[in-house]
């Protein structure tokens, strides 16, 4: 299993990974979690991607792509493809193919700090429509350079469990999900956390798909097997995108669609001494 100083991933479902951070004391970690880069697209914003990823790799942070890694929408047959979202590197007869060997070189310098990453809706169309799977073809290049990447599923978990001193200090469950719907005007997606908190338990809900940036949080009360009342808090988190599509005659302004925020989030992790205690805080912090 590859490893790095402080973090390491593993599969231990179909649907789920285990992440563990190791902290050497009282120390900060972040994680990395983004999606929807379509970076692919003439419109995606490259520049400020690669000064994330570079802060990323500098502090080596895990990095999750959660969904819509690629735009993948320029092919012979795609309704939606556009010249004007074509970038120049990948005009030819082999266009997926340039999707996955092109990327592969982008994403190279940061192999050590790519985690997971999982499927998005533009993805597993190109699996419906065309038989091919670029997160796996994408994965396998990256892992024959020693990265510890692996591929999940269009959702699913990651148990984040941080350790010290050989001890795990604190277990926090994340699911996440590339997203769905359309992120109305009104709601901008915060009524999806209603529905998914129904269907799924977890600590961290992480999201995407609709282009909006946003946080909710929330505070569970319960009571203990030992028959104590405690309060647990959870975070909603869905990424918006790394492209503009506010210019042109796309899809997107056919639609009537102004421009959307661009970026995602970083996962600080915490971890202080308290007493003869060691208490572990999660906070989002905007890229």
């Amino acid at each position: 299993m590859p490893t790095t100083p402080w973090w390491e991933i593993r599969k231990t479902d179909n649907h789920c990974h285990f992440l563990r951070l190791r902290f050497p004391g009282a120390a900060t970690k972040r994680i990395l979690v983004l999606s929807d880069l379509h970076w692919d697209s003439a419109k995606c914003q490259l520049d400020q991607l690669k000064r994330v990823f570079d802060e990323a790799k500098e502090i080596g942070a895990p990095i999750l792509l959660l969904g819509d890694t690629w735009d993948a929408m320029q092919g012979k047959y795609d309704p939606r493809a556009s010249q004007e979202d074509l970038r120049p590197e990948f005009r030819g007869n082999n266009y997926l193919d340039r999707l996955v060997d092109e990327a592969f070189e982008w994403f190279k310098p940061y192999a050590s700090n790519l985690a997971l990453i999982s499927y998005g809706n533009h993805e597993t169309s190109i699996s419906k429509r065309h038989e091919v799977d670029l997160l796996q073809r994408f994965a396998g290049l990256m892992r024959r350079e020693g990265s510890p990447l692996l591929v999940g599923q269009y959702w699913g978990f990651v148990v984040l469990a941080c350790e010290t001193s050989g001890k795990t200090v604190s277990i926090h469950r994340i699911h996440y999900s590339h997203g769905s719907g359309g992120g109305g005007e009104v709601t901008r997606g915060i009524i999806d956390w209603s529905r998914t908190r129904g269907m799924y338990e977890a600590d961290i809900f992480l999201a995407g798909h609709i282009h909006r940036r946003n946080m909710e949080e929330n505070i569970i009360t319960r009571v203990t097997a030992r028959g104590c009342v405690d309060q647990i808090r959870q975070l909603f988190l869905r990424s918006s995108c790394w492209k503009d599509e506010s210019t042109g005659s796309g899809y997107h302004v056919q639609k009537g669609r102004a421009a959307r925020p661009i970026g995602g989030w970083w996962l600080e992790v915490k971890l202080e001494n308290r007493s003869e205690d060691r208490v572990v805080s999660i906070n989002p912090i905007m890229t």
